[in-house]
């Protein structure tokens, strides 16, 4: 009958014949970090802060519209029709970079209505895509921050790329998954970038 005064006590799983991966629960009140944790379990995924916080918002939404957990299923799900399938159908295809006094890129890219022909130079080769999407469409963009690394060890490891970007002023995430870096890169600022172009078509 006596209310017992005990201190909170952190606990191995382990003890009690469970493992970490048994214990996570994603609901509408989760952080970031079983969310981050079960894509770098799952998918070998390392994301930068600016995107644990964008995806585990939309995780948020998506657990309260069904009022219930997200399963680890439900999250990888989300996290691929979000940032790594190409947005609206926006595909690279075969590229060419050059150098001489700064990187040139001629690239291919597959659009919903069929091919383009996109060409830029610039610093990098991020930059000199960029230089070629804005030339296309007109719109401006910002590289804000980029990162990248490989997925797994060994020369035929892919790699993973994450670029958040400032197109006409509105935030983006873009992610991609490639062959290499080069090719990851591309993909992720076109997955990033087509967002925006998206929702402009449809205003």
């Amino acid at each position: 009958d006596h209310h017992w005064d005990v201190a909170y006590l952190p606990i191995d799983p382990a003890d009690l014949g469970r493992s970490y991966e048994a214990v996570i629960r994603i609901n509408s009140q989760s952080g970031k970090g079983g969310v981050t944790y079960l894509l770098e379990r799952d998918l070998g995924l390392q994301l930068p802060r600016w995107l644990q916080i964008d995806f585990s918002r939309r995780v948020q939404t998506e657990a309260e519209a069904s009022s219930s957990e997200v399963s680890p299923e439900q999250i990888r799900a989300l996290f691929e029709r979000h940032y790594l399938e190409p947005a609206h159908g926006y595909r690279i295809g075969r590229f060419q970079l050059g150098r001489d006094s700064q990187e040139s890129l001629r690239l291919e890219l597959q659009t919903p209505t069929g091919s383009l022909q996109l060409s830029g130079e610039g610093e990098g080769v991020i930059t000199a895509l960029v230089n070629g999407w804005q030339r296309q469409t007109g719109m401006h963009i910002d590289v804000l921050d980029y990162s990248e690394h490989a997925l797994s060890a060994g020369t035929e490891s892919r790699a993973a790329a994450y670029v958040l970007l400032s197109v006409d002023g509105t935030r983006t995430c873009g992610v991609a998954i490639g062959r290499d870096v080069v090719s990851a890169s591309l993909q992720a600022v076109i997955n990033g970038a087509a967002q925006i172009e998206a929702l402009r078509q449809r205003a």
